[in-house]
């Protein structure tokens, strides 16, 4: 295997030597540089896997070096070396682009432990940039992640959508949790009103005698409680986009104000007398089946077929089960971003058991069980016994999820002590940590360990 390639940039030959000795000693490849162009000439010849740059040097400063570095290899982790007195600099390089600084005088274990983890990171940003490249699409800034042949269909329309900067209906099916939103904002991050207003209206959450006065505004006095005039969604998405997710949960009334307002462009706020016109595109979604809906007289027939001039149908997570293992290692990769946290990896046997999963609620499902995952479990590898009791269920070959019954039955309570005792070993007798992997509360545990006469999961 090919040793990392590191640079050591420092004027003073006598510390510039000594680490490159000791860093070949530890299998490196390493060499030294006394100056800017030298280090230039260096990435030139052949790319560096990390950098140790000194942050002063004669006639460039290392900030200014490290822009040009940056510019010439933006992956490449540079670990500042500075002089006593010198951290605000350091600290400014670092927020500047630079993986870590070292004070002088250095200490080889430190210097090492910084090398190691800046590799690893590089490493893991790398491995998942080249994940990313075949199973994500990214519109600006919203990502569709996934490698079924219907996410790819799905981006694929996106992209086309965008480029002919087509302003036709578009009505999104799909479960609840599969992504409907994202999806919208996707084709309103790809089109040619990306740069103005995506209003996300959620149908179901409008209380029923406000949804007109919320999609159209309403003038002063037009009912009690109306003391003065109030724009609408529709005023307000004005040659930007509106999504209505949930359309199937709109009241019949405001289903033909909005069939109105798709043919006319038109709308009235609710004690007007006058009509309003706007530009705003249109994105539904639902999670129902609006044809039964059509046919039990809750859904306006003309109204569906207005929306559905773009059909898009997002399948549930089960029915593409190749799409789990991207989001996985995208929400893991996102979530450990937003909660400031190292990258955690996970085995192939959890992973196994995740992609095994049904997962009823979806990607929005997915997310939360590993959100909790991140909040709660301390190791750095997620494991089996870090899922949930339902994903770690055994699965049968028509893909369910069961605990099978031996033929001689069993004892409920001996098992129950059993599943105790093993998760207070796995826990190492942390009775918190082993109530999460049981599904129960801490004084629930406590009451069974009591019952039980169990003892740190010893007896």
């Amino acid at each position: 295997m090919k040793k990392a390639r590191i640079l050591v940039c420092d004027d003073e030959m006598l510390i510039r030597l000594w680490l490159v000795e000791h860093l070949t000693e530890e299998g490196y490849r390493a060499e030294g540089v006394g100056d800017a162009p030298g280090l230039l000439v260096a990435m030139d010849h052949e790319p560096a896997d990390l950098l140790l740059l000194d942050l002063r040097l004669p006639e460039v400063s290392g900030l200014d070096l490290l822009r040009q570095v940056r510019e010439k290899d933006p992956t490449m982790p540079v670990i500042m070396i500075t002089a006593y007195g010198e951290v605000e600099t350091a600290v400014a390089a670092v927020r500047a682009g630079a993986y870590h600084f070292l004070e002088k005088p250095v200490e080889l274990p430190e210097v090492f432990l910084l090398i190691e983890q800046a590799l690893e990171t590089r490493g893991l940003r790398g491995e998942l940039d080249r994940y990313r490249a075949g199973h994500q699409w990214q519109f600006s800034n919203v990502t569709l992640v996934g490698r079924s042949r219907a996410i790819s269909e799905i981006a694929d329309l996106v992209s086309r959508l965008g480029h002919r900067g087509s302003q036709a209906n578009i009505l999104i099916r799909g479960e609840s949790g599969t992504g409907k939103d994202l999806v919208a904002r996707a084709i309103h991050a790809r089109g040619p009103r990306r740069a103005q207003p995506f209003l996300d209206v959620n149908c179901t959450a409008l209380p029923e005698h406000l949804v007109e006065s919320e999609l159209f505004g309403h003038e002063a006095g037009a009912f009690t409680g109306a003391q003065s005039a109030k724009r609408g969604l529709l005023e307000v998405a004005h040659k930007g986009t509106l999504f209505l997710d949930e359309i199937g949960d709109m009241p019949r009334a405001a289903q033909a104000k909005l069939l109105h307002f798709l043919e006319t462009q038109t709308f009235r706020r609710v004690g007007a007398v006058r009509d309003i016109e706007v530009d705003v595109h249109v994105i539904a979604a639902t999670n129902r089946d609006l044809k039964e809906a059509v046919s039990i007289g809750e859904f306006r027939e003309d109204l569906f077929y207005r929306l559905d001039v773009v059909p898009i149908l997002l399948p549930p997570l089960r029915e593409r089960r190749e799409d789990i293992e991207p989001l996985t290692v995208h929400f893991l990769s996102t979530l450990s971003q937003d909660m400031r946290q190292p990258a955690k990896r996970i085995t192939s046997r959890a992973m196994e058991a995740i992609v095994s999963y049904d997962w009823p609620g979806n990607a929005r499902h997915l997310r939360n069980v590993l959100e909790r995952m991140l909040l709660f479990e301390d190791d750095e590898v997620i494991d089996v016994h870090h899922l949930p009791l339902e994903i770690r269920g055994v699965s049968d070959p028509g893909g369910g999820h069961h605990f099978v019954l031996p033929n001689a039955g069993i004892d409920l309570e001996d098992l129950e002590k059993d599943l105790i005792v093993q998760a207070l070993r796995q826990t190492e007798g942390n009775k918190s940590r082993a109530a999460r992997l049981l599904g129960l509360s801490r004084d629930t545990l406590r009451y069974r360990l009591e019952k039980y006469g169990v003892e740190d999961g010893m007896k």
